[in-house]
């Protein structure tokens, strides 16, 4: 049983080892040429002497983060993570785990290891008013840490760094990662972690959940009968309102979500198949 606390908010660097991840598996670089087994009795070079090699990944994406990190001088990039789940520190610790594995592979893969080493997570944790929180109550201290002085700090010597009636903000200070115990089991229960719609944890646009959660209020208090919201619901018909709030996205593709509303206007163009997000 988890003892209440105060909120506390853990920032670290991306750790430099890692092992290997259940649901993805690593990808190795191979090379076979001639000087491999000339006695054939290697058998993947049997058929052919010619060398072989993998084909090399995509780095547009990643690419595409390292120019933001450049442009707006920023000391570390990447989304701000609620715990919203504290049954578990086993499977909390799984979740977190897998999730710096799969940023780590991305990016070892193209050969970028520097971004993963600048990739920040940034938890933000309370058992006491974050456990079951909705995401109206996360949407709200996420503005406050980006307001107050942790994200001051976390953003101080940037562009962003500004004092600005209304600063303009990238990715890490507009979207966030919220993640309940629906998220969490959709990760380390294996079952729910194979499905098409699983693995996933929720990107939360921040301004988004407060404005819902604004409308909603002023329908109550206006007398007229507001439709109850339930908002970690995974219903069809309220799968579709809730896309401009939230999104299901794998846990594999944190980084390219990043890179993807590196314009945040982005958001709104995502393509979402089987409820989770298509990138």
């Amino acid at each position: 049983m988890f003892a209440r606390s105060a909120t506390r908010v853990l920032s670290f660097c991306s750790p430099t080892h890692h092992s290997q991840p259940r649901h993805q598996q690593k990808r190795v670089k191979k090379i076979f040429d001639d000087d491999d087994d000339d006695d054939g009795d290697n058998v993947c070079s049997q058929p052919s002497k010619q060398t072989m090699r993998l084909p090399e990944l995509p780095t547009g994406e990643a690419t595409a983060i390292r120019k933001s990190v450049n442009k707006y001088q920023l000391k570390q990039w990447g989304f701000v993570i609620f715990r919203c789940t504290y049954k578990s520190q086993e499977k909390w610790d799984q979740f977190i785990g897998l999730a710096q594995e799969h940023a780590s592979d991305y990016f070892e893969w193209r050969d970028m290891e520097d971004l993963y080493e600048s990739m920040a997570w940034t938890i933000i944790e309370d058992a006491e008013t974050l456990e079951g929180a909705s995401l109206a109550t996360t949407a709200q201290k996420f503005v406050e840490w980006v307001e107050g002085p942790e994200g001051r700090q976390d953003r101080a010597g940037s562009l962003f760094d500004t004092d600005d009636t209304v600063p303009v903000y990238g990715p890490r200070y507009t979207f966030f990662l919220h993640v309940d115990e629906e998220s969490l089991e959709s990760v380390v229960d294996d079952e729910k972690a194979r499905e098409d719609g699983g693995y996933f944890c929720k990107a939360v646009k921040a301004d988004m959940a407060l404005a819902a959660e604004q409308e909603r209020r002023q329908q109550e208090e206006g007398g007229g009968q507001a439709e109850e919201e339930e908002w970690e619901q995974d219903e069809e018909d309220e799968e579709e309102e809730l896309l401009d709030v939230r999104k299901r996205v794998k846990l594999n593709d944190l980084a390219p979500l990043y890179a993807f509303v590196l314009n945040t206007n982005a958001w709104y163009n995502i393509l979402v198949e089987d409820g989770v997000v298509k990138i």
